[in-house]
């Protein structure tokens, strides 16, 4: 599995090139390893485009992040979606305009994760950067440790059972009424790990069992007709031996009239 790290940013307006200092950092650090990558993007993001046209598992993006908290602040996230590019700028400084240029290219990793920094100062013209976002490059370093050593440490052989669970809940809530449309949080109910919660739907949809619906705001997943009959699959395969102690009129056969209403029931007595 390669992942890239990337850093954006200005260099020459203060705590904007945090992300380029990050990835000096990276680069004396202990986490130069086979199969990592580091890349000063600054403020050319189609050379991260064409950086990613190499195959990449995973991305993991640095950069500076206003989200209105006190400098210094470090958030981590995922991203969920990613909209296509309706125009190629050569600079594409912001890193969700060169991810759509890498997604019309179909060359978006599979995984890719934004390490943000609340900046103090961007405005001025000078390569240093504030005391608060200075501090907050260690917090940074260790928060790509975490990420970088989770993929080390993923089982192909968990993954498969992941995918399995979610498809099953995925059915059960389709069989129940609960859908079609399922977002995140509904899954979140029966697993509570976000994280492989998201990766199991990535990977549903990618095979072709689940369709992603909506854009920017809340994504939700929906069965495809493979997904549907494979989720039964699975599903029966886990329970039916509970199912067969047949309640409310009903047996464990899957294709059984009485699960359509009807009155001729295979598991009748």
């Amino acid at each position: 599995m390669r992942t890239l790290v990337a850093g954006f940013g200005n260099v020459l307006r203060g705590d904007d090139g945090f992300g380029v200092e990050v990835i000096r950092r990276l680069r004396e650090s202990d986490l130069v390893r086979d199969g990592v990558d580091f890349m000063e993007v600054g403020t050319a993001g189609i050379g991260l485009a064409q950086e990613l046209l190499t195959p990449c598992e995973r991305l993991i993006i640095v950069d500076a992040m206003k989200r209105g908290g006190p400098p210094g602040s470090v958030y981590v996230s995922e991203v969920e979606s990613v909209e296509p590019a309706t125009e190629v700028d050569m600079h594409m400084a912001v890193p969700a305009r060169a991810l759509a240029v890498a997604k019309a290219l179909g060359a978006l990793p599979r995984e890719v994760f934004i390490v943000g920094c609340e900046p103090a100062q961007v405005d001025e013209l000078t390569t240093e950067l504030t005391p608060p976002v200075a501090a907050a490059v260690e917090t940074v370093l260790e928060h790509v440790r975490r990420l970088l050593d989770a993929g080390r440490t993923a089982d192909p052989v968990d993954g498969l059972r992941q995918r399995d669970e979610i498809l099953q809940i995925m059915f059960w809530l389709h069989g129940e009424g609960l859908g079609p449309d399922v977002a995140v949080s509904d899954i979140l109910r029966f697993v509570d790990d976000e994280r492989t919660v998201r990766r199991a739907l990535r990977q549903l949809a990618e095979d072709g069992h689940l369709e992603t619906l909506g854009g920017q705001g809340t994504v939700r997943y929906r069965l495809t007709a493979t997904g549907i009959h494979e989720g039964r699959r699975r599903f029966l395969d886990e329970f039916e031996p509970y199912l067969a102690r047949h309640a409310h009129g009903e047996c464990g056969s899957a294709d059984c009239d009485c699960h359509r209403g009807g009155t001729e029931c295979r598991g009748a007595v």
